[in-house]
């Protein structure tokens, strides 16, 4: 590997307690290789600073329009502005403008040292709670030598590590980053192939044989995330196909995460259009009884409850 000098954050995330042991800083890094259709972090797809508009803070000032190089922001006769994503290059004029804070970049180059600098602030909570730093993302493996460096700087300076990882790279890129990783979230979306990429735009493949792998070679602990989609993912027959899976390889707890709309309205500032609109969050009945789901293979599994953030 070659290290990269800066790595493209979209969020550091400070007094988390979702995403492993204890208080944690999470690290979101931007790019990822899915495509789910139920993403609550649209922010984290692409790979490059975007930029993001929300039209309900818009006062029609057409200051965006009047300095920008590329002619991306137009307004209507009706005075409505919209944004050509075709030929925005993010260069941020806009926002420098805009007093009503309608417009941000979304997505920030920085150093390994600097990311460092703010984790490292709450370094007294980690201590205290067992805590550490976490890289989720978007998928940190997208940018596997900066997410190396990254973890690297955090294990020699005492802090612990986790990854959030949809498991979706080369087993090269993984190996070299999970020898700095205390913890680890695995994402399965589906076990079945075909739907897997049907769902997300790729199939499980890659995903399932980096999984072997990790189980063979690594001893920490792992905990299995399965996103709960109504009509996508909640099906008994994939949670029992994914606890057989995990259970085979010597698994031993999966978390399930409820859908949510919590970033619907995200699509919107990024002229995405969502494409669940209707489905609703699932029951605490239908996840009762898929945490309940055994058979002879999965006994040794354990199901745990996530807290929505």
């Amino acid at each position: 590997m070659v290290f990269i000098e800066k790595g493209l954050i979209f969020n550091i995330q400070r007094f988390s307690i979702h995403d492993g042991p204890g208080i944690r800083t999470l690290v979101f890094m931007k790019g990822c290789p899915l495509r789910c259709k139920w993403c609550s972090n649209p922010e984290g797809i692409k790979n490059y600073p975007e930029l993001i508009f929300n039209e309900k803070k818009c006062v029609k000032c057409r200051r965006c329009v009047e300095v920008c190089p590329t002619r991306a922001s137009t307004i209507s006769e009706r005075g409505e502005i919209s944004i050509d994503r075709r030929v925005c290059i993010a260069c941020g004029k806009c926002v420098g403008v805009c007093f009503s804070g309608a417009r941000e970049i979304v997505g920030k180059y920085m150093t390994v040292e600097e990311i460092f600098k703010e984790v490292e602030k709450d370094r007294i909570f980690y201590e205290n709670s067992g805590g550490g730093v976490t890289l989720g993302g978007g998928e940190p493996t997208m940018q596997p030598e900066f997410a190396r460096e990254l973890l690297k700087m955090c294990k020699e300076r005492s802090l612990h590590t986790a990854i959030e990882t949809c498991g979706y790279t080369s087993w090269a890129n993984l190996k070299e980053i999970l020898k700095y990783v205390d913890f680890m979230y695995y994402d399965i979306k589906h076990i079945d192939p075909a739907k897997h990429k049907e769902f997300t735009g790729v199939s499980n493949k890659l995903i399932l044989e980096n999984l072997m792998k990790v189980f063979s070679i690594f001893r920490l602990p792992i905990v299995i995330r399965v996103p709960i989609i109504p009509g996508y993912t909640d099906s008994e027959e994939n949670i029992r196909g994914i606890a057989d899976f995990v259970a085979r390889y010597g698994g031993k707890m999966i978390e399930l995460l409820p859908y949510h709309q919590l970033g619907v309205s995200k699509y919107e500032q990024y002229s995405m259009k969502y494409e669940l609109e209707n489905v609703k969050p699932p029951s605490e009945e239908s996840l009762r009884k898929l945490r309940n789901i055994r058979t002879i293979k999965t006994r040794t599994i354990t199901f745990i409850n996530h807290l929505q953030k």
